[in-house]
């Protein structure tokens, strides 16, 4: 899972196997280590959340998606969600997709096949 923050803002993207270990589990987390402690960072699916939220404590990002907004975004093409409320986080989840233009040394493998690919390949 890549996560992107930038002022107040947090995107989330996701790889295929991710996305496979969240219909499954309902959760899936990634870790960066510091000297002295980690930073984890989190996206879950709760069937009492209504929207997309947030939580931070402990060194811990929480990301939460709806059931019902998880179910739809993960089984369909749909590319992403964003938070309705934005006044103090916006917050967007997406699927990783390969990038058109490959950079050296980077493995896309795992990446959803890119649908703009098709165009720019026609």
């Amino acid at each position: 899972m890549k996560l992107r923050i930038l002022n107040n803002s947090i995107r989330l993207r996701i790889s295929q196997s991710e996305m496979e270990t969240l219909k499954s589990e309902k959760r899936i987390s990634g870790k960066t280590s510091f000297n002295t402690s980690d930073f984890v960072y989190s996206l879950m699916i709760n069937s009492s959340e209504e929207d997309i939220s947030s939580g931070f404590e402990n060194g811990h990002l929480k990301v939460i998606i709806s059931k019902s907004l998880g179910d739809t975004w993960m089984n369909s093409d749909l590319v992403g969600l964003e938070n309705k409320d934005q006044s103090s986080l916006r917050i967007i989840v997406e699927k990783d997709f390969q990038c058109l233009h490959k950079r050296a040394g980077e493995d896309e493998t795992n990446s959803f096949p890119n649908p703009l690919a098709e165009v720019n390949n026609s």
